[in-house]
């Protein structure tokens, strides 16, 4: 059956990433996990990596947060700790 999620949740740690297709209640719709977290992959795979993971669930959500080492100043984009 195709996920229609109304947006995704992205944990990309060091060493695994995980993502969750969410309804706009909270409910997990479907999971999905990989060993590629950031420090198997060159940064212009980041990309590639991700849409690999959630491709399918793309086409319902308009939203996509994640979180973990994709901030880090080594992840995709740093985003520094606020004050």
């Amino acid at each position: 059956p195709e996920v229609a999620p109304d947006w995704i949740a992205v944990d990309w740690g060091t060493s695994n990433v995980r993502a969750w297709a969410m309804s706009g209640a909270g409910a997990v719709l479907d999971r999905a996990a990989s060993p590629r977290g950031m420090a198997s992959l060159t940064p212009d795979r980041f990309e590639a990596a991700l849409i690999g993971m959630i491709g399918p669930w793309l086409s319902g959500a308009a939203t996509v947060i994640a979180c973990g080492m994709v901030g880090a100043r080594q992840g995709w984009v740093e985003a520094p700790y606020a004050t």
